[in-house]
């Protein structure tokens, strides 16, 4: 990612430029050092979810936000799992910096969606494995209550083990109501010490 970045770099009028998953995780930046990467995260995820309600209000896929500042500019190209930020001077010439840059952008799109199928199949299995101590303990209606849980916090199949780990106290509470409080504890307690492993491993 950082050699396409540096490509982008190379246009005149371009301060740097960065990668944000749909999460706002920097993925890769191409930036000087002055930038810090929690700032930087935070433009991520919200040009992310600036996209997201944009295409969700228009019913259909948003391409560039262009902000333009008293001193700067901010263009961000949507990636579909993600999006592309260049940080360039006010009066860049955005159709050069385009024949770069979109060229980049479909690149990095294929390799933000790589990388999102295969933190997906790292995933899947850990899941499946806390859905399993579910429905050991609770029979059929441990699995659809684990997967209730992971549904209402916006969570699916993909989501990360951090996002699991906080997921557990919602699915400790809910089982508490059919099993009591102190089994639905001992449950949580297993599903914390799979993720524990997976960590270690």
């Amino acid at each position: 990612m950082e050699a396409i970045l540096k490509d982008i770099n190379a246009v005149v009028g371009v301060t740097g430029c960065f990668v944000c998953d749909g999460k706002g995780q920097v993925s890769a930046s191409a930036l000087p050092e002055l930038f810090d990467e929690t700032i930087l995260s935070a433009v991520g995820r919200t040009m992310s979810q600036t996209m997201a309600g944009l295409a969700t209000a228009r019913r259909r896929k948003v391409g560039d936000i262009d902000l333009v500042y008293g001193e700067g500019r901010l263009i961000a190209k949507n990636l579909g799992e993600g999006c592309l930020c260049i940080l360039c001077v006010r009066n860049i010439n955005v159709p050069l910096l385009n024949l770069t840059a979109n060229v980049a952008a479909k690149k990095l799109s294929s390799l933000l969606k790589a990388g999102e199928a295969e933190k997906a199949v790292e995933v899947q299995p850990l899941v499946a494995k806390l859905r399993q101590i579910a429905q050991e303990v609770l029979g059929e209606t441990g699995g659809v209550l684990f997967d209730s849980e992971l549904a209402k916090a916006g969570a699916g199949e993909k989501v990360s083990p951090e996002e699991l780990t906080n997921v557990l106290p919602a699915v400790e509470k809910a089982a508490a109501v059919f099993i009591g409080s102190t089994k639905a504890r001992r449950m949580a307690e297993l599903m914390r010490a799979v993720l524990e492993n997976q960590k270690g491993g």
